[in-house]
C-alpha cells in the first residue's frame, strides 16, 4: 500500500501519514517523506482481507483517500 501527496507545497519536505482498515488505525502514524514532486510513504504487505474499507490520511489535510478491497480470484501461477 502506498501513499502519495501529489501536489504538496514545496516547502514541505515531510509529513506524517496513516493508514486505516474500516476506521481502526494499523500501527502508528509514519513519515511520508518528499521524493521529486510528491511526498510519499509505503507500507509493506500485508493481509487486510475482503470488503475491508482502506483509508490513507494525511495529517494536516482534510481529504482522506478510500477504496474498499475486493476480491479478483486466484491469481497464483501453475
Amino acid at each position: 500500500m502506498t501513499a502519495i501527496w501529489a501536489n504538496p507545497p514545496k516547502s514541505v519536505k515531510k509529513r506524517a501519514v496513516r493508514l486505516t482498515l474500516d476506521g481502526h488505525q494499523l500501527g502508528g502514524s509514519q513519515t511520508a517523506r518528499r521524493v521529486g514532486g510528491t511526498i510519499s510513504y509505503k507500507w509493506s504487505g500485508f493481509e487486510q482481507g475482503t470488503g475491508i474499507k482502506v483509508c490513507i490520511h494525511f495529517t494536516g489535510i482534510d481529504r482522506v483517500a478510500c477504496e474498499e478491497t475486493k476480491y479478483i480470484g486466484d491469481r497464483a501461477s501453475f
